[in-house]
């Protein structure tokens, strides 16, 4: 991560940007992906004002926060970022369903399909017999145990295919070879 500290109006003293820096670690605790901060300090007339700019992964967060004093500005600031970033990563891995760190990391191969770096996790296991059934039982198995598909053995050239349920209610069929 790369961290910049300014200063305007004021000077930047060794303690003051090591002290952001240490706050700006109680903000990357939610979130591995920021690329950049940029911290911004600021004095106008008697008010101290702190700024920072984060970039996660193709978004941007800022927050701004006026104090009393730089340290208590700092620590405002830093609350307020660490407020949207958990916000931020709440909204990705609700639309997502995966952990922030399969979404962050999907890369395109160069056919243009997403793959992963990280598999994601499987979550259940279960065993299932594949039975010797035609295409109208395997439907009705799958319609009883109110499942979206049915993996059989088809009794008319004892392949396996699947039966799945489509997106508008009709019926689909996978013949595997």
């Amino acid at each position: 991560m790369q961290v910049n500290v300014t200063a305007r109006h004021t000077k930047l003293t060794p303690a003051l940007k090591e002290y952001a820096e240490k706050k700006l670690l109680q903000v990357k605790k939610y979130v591995e992906k920021i690329t950049t901060a940029h911290i911004i300090l600021n004095v106008e007339k008697d008010r101290h004002i702190a700024e920072v700019v984060l970039d996660i992964s193709k978004h941007k967060i800022a927050a701004k926060a006026v104090a009393g004093d730089m340290y208590g500005a700092i620590d405002l600031v830093m609350d307020k970022a660490s407020k949207q970033v958990k916000k931020h990563m709440d909204k990705v891995k609700e639309h997502r369903e995966l952990p922030y760190s399969v979404v962050a990391d999907v890369v395109f191969d160069g056919k243009g399909v997403a793959r992963s770096k990280t598999p994601p996790k499987i979550k259940d296991v279960k065993e299932y017999r594949i039975k010797e059934q035609s295409i109208l039982e395997a439907v009705e198995t799958m319609e009883k145990r109110n499942h979206n598909f049915c993996v059989f053995k088809n009794v008319d050239g004892g392949r396996t295919n699947i039966v799945y349920k489509r997106e508008d209610g009709s019926r689909g069929l996978l013949i595997l070879k």
